[in-house]
């Protein structure tokens, strides 16, 4: 089984709190025959510091971004790298267990025909603590049809290196946004079934810093899901999309039109500001809740966020 090397992908940036945890979690797994390999993005932190205390493991490739390039771009550089036959990632923010290698290496060598494989998975807190209890399933099972919702966390996937020759790699167009792994994910399981592994193999930090979490007057983030949903719903029923197509002036124009939707942003600056209320992020909330106001003034559910932010901070 050893035979079988597979490459980890760990792209950093500003991650001092946390990458310590991740890389730990990597050289705890049972299986011994990985690479892992971490794409600094021009931290400002002590992140590569702490990731030059590991370098001392031949098995750990480590490069630093002169500059930062945003996320999509550098992991598309560091997944260039890869020489392994089988391909994963783990978030700098995020662990997993130490069976999870192991685990998801049987399952390519049990079912050959299989070229993707995904885990059940867990949300923790900054302290490790389980924040979300995972879904139980009963058994194993292979997603033939593309799904809305699937029940993976998208950096847990694990593919036969040959995938990334045909899909290529994950759209530049995602950059300063989400959705680059789903809208991959969605495209290959178009051909190939996703064998989904019961087990609970990831850990999903839920942070203040991280992409997820993080608006940073970046207007895109607000509309990402919609976009991601639009894709979606385009795969599901033509079987491509725009951005497969490289018709990125229409994807363009329907952000722009989500833009524009004075309704749908107010919802979006309230949910956002209701994220940031639960990250303790006062005046970003504050600042959320004011655009959501001045866009629809009428809105109970703004009235309830705000009462929401007024108890909170209160407390």
């Amino acid at each position: 089984m050893d035979s079988i090397k597979v490459s980890v992908v760990m792209c950093s940036y500003n991650v001092e709190v946390f990458i310590e945890r991740a890389i730990k979690s990597i050289l705890g797994q049972t299986y011994s025959n990985w690479e892992l390999i971490i794409s600094d993005d021009s931290s400002t932190d002590s992140t590569p510091e702490i990731i030059k205390r590991y370098l001392t493991d031949p098995r750990i490739k480590y490069h630093s971004n002169a500059a930062n390039l945003g996320y999509v771009k550098n992991k598309n550089r560091a997944f260039t790298q890869a020489t392994g036959d089988l391909i994963t990632q783990l978030d700098a923010d995020d662990t997993c267990p130490p069976q999870r290698i192991e685990k998801q290496v049987n399952c390519f060598i049990n079912f050959p025909e299989i070229k993707i494989c995904g885990t059940n998975y867990q949300i923790t807190d900054e302290k490790d603590n389980v924040r979300t209890p995972p879904k139980a399933y009963p058994n194993d099972f292979v997603i033939k049809d593309i799904t809305k919702d699937y029940p993976f966390w998208f950096p847990g996937l694990m593919f036969r290196k040959e995938l990334i020759d045909e899909f290529g790699l994950f759209s530049e167009y995602f950059n300063g946004i989400y959705g680059d792994d789903y809208h991959w994910t969605i495209r290959v399981n178009q051909k190939y079934p996703i064998y989904f592994i019961k087990d609970v193999l990831y850990n999903y930090r839920i942070n203040s810093i991280s992409l997820t979490n993080t608006f940073n007057k970046n207007l895109r983030k607000l509309i990402a899901e919609d976009i991601t949903g639009e894709l979606f719903r385009q795969q599901k029923e033509t079987g491509t999309d725009w951005i497969e197509k490289g018709e990125l002036d229409k994807a363009r124009k329907f952000e722009e039109n989500l833009l524009n939707n004075k309704d749908l942003m107010a919802e979006k600056y309230r949910v956002w500001a209701a994220k940031a209320i639960d990250m303790k992020k006062w005046e970003q909330a504050k600042s959320l809740l004011n655009m959501s106001f001045r866009l629809k003034k009428t809105s109970l559910n703004y009235y309830r966020t705000l009462f929401y932010f007024l108890r909170k901070r209160a407390s």
